[in-house]
């Protein structure tokens, strides 16, 4: 099982809690001594808040760019058809130009996000209910009034994020969930808890590079990841990818390759992996 000072908890964020009171809140309850989440939600916005205890926060920047799914009720100020919304919702599929909102702690320029599927699942007079999946950094406000722009004006009413890559809402846990998964853990039944606990590593979705058990001791003092070092890789791997390193099955850490899975395979020289963040237990 994932140590409790070095893992993710997937939290179900209620509405009316900034996602840093959230995060704060957990790191007390687990009785860690530092915590950080990936991806912001909104106060009112509710769902999917993956939070990372101890050493696991410095592997966040690797779990956070990923694409968002999102569950949301926007309001038409006048009664719609369903064939009218899902005309809207055509037209804002794709790649669009957002300028975040005000209330957004970014500044206000516009960005070129991309919306991969925006479905109506139902419409109930001026009440929309979707299902949309984003880019990351895409704002479903701002995207429900850009639509309402062309047809007399809408609003978002209410938003619920269902995933965050690979990771989604089923394996989500209420706050009131983990108060009780403590509390038991004290107690003596362990198992509660430890179901909650997950493995950075376990999020991380990048080309693997396979290492050498014999470059271990010289990556871990601080050696860049050389051609000889490498024992395998993913074929697909490109100069320039981020990629995650293993041993066996023990993840090694994050880094940035520097050729060609082929050159890399043939020449057996060189300067292989860039490192970025290495996960000195090997775990």
């Amino acid at each position: 099982m994932a140590d409790i000072s070095d893992c993710v908890i997937i939290i179900d964020k209620p509405p009316g809690l900034a996602s840093h009171e959230v995060t704060t809140l957990v790191k007390k309850i687990a009785g860690a001594t530092r915590s950080g989440h990936a991806g912001t939600l909104d106060p009112e916005v509710s769902g999917v808040l993956p939070v990372a205890l101890g050493k696991a926060t410095k592997l966040l920047r690797y779990i956070a760019g990923k694409e968002k799914t999102y569950v949301g009720i926007m309001k038409f100020k006048r009664i719609m058809k369903e064939d009218e919304i899902k005309g809207i919702f055509s037209k804002f599929t794709g790649e669009l130009v957002q300028t975040p909102p005000k209330i957004s702690a970014v500044r206000k320029v516009p960005r070129k996000r991309t919306v991969y599927s925006l479905k109506l699942l139902e419409a109930d007079g001026h009440l929309a209910l979707f299902e949309t999946r984003v880019d990351a950094g895409t704002y479903i406000r701002t995207l429900c009034e850009d639509m309402g722009k062309t047809c007399g004006g809408a609003r978002m009413v209410e938003l619920r994020r269902t995933a965050v890559g690979k990771i989604n809402e089923e394996g989500s846990h209420t706050m009131q969930e983990l108060v009780d998964a403590v509390w038991f853990h004290k107690k003596g039944r362990t198992d509660l808890l430890e179901g909650m606990l997950v493995d950075p590593e376990t999020f991380i979705d990048l080309p693997r590079v396979h290492l050498k058990e014999t470059s271990l001791q010289s990556i871990f003092s601080g050696a860049q990841v050389m051609a000889p070092a490498i024992e395998s890789i993913d074929p697909a791997v490109r100069s320039g990818d981020r990629v995650s390193m293993y041993c066996g099955k023990r993840f090694i850490g994050v880094g940035v390759s520097q050729m060609d899975a082929l050159d890399m395979s043939k020449d057996k020289k060189g300067l292989a992996v860039k490192l970025e963040r290495v996960h000195k237990d090997g775990r």
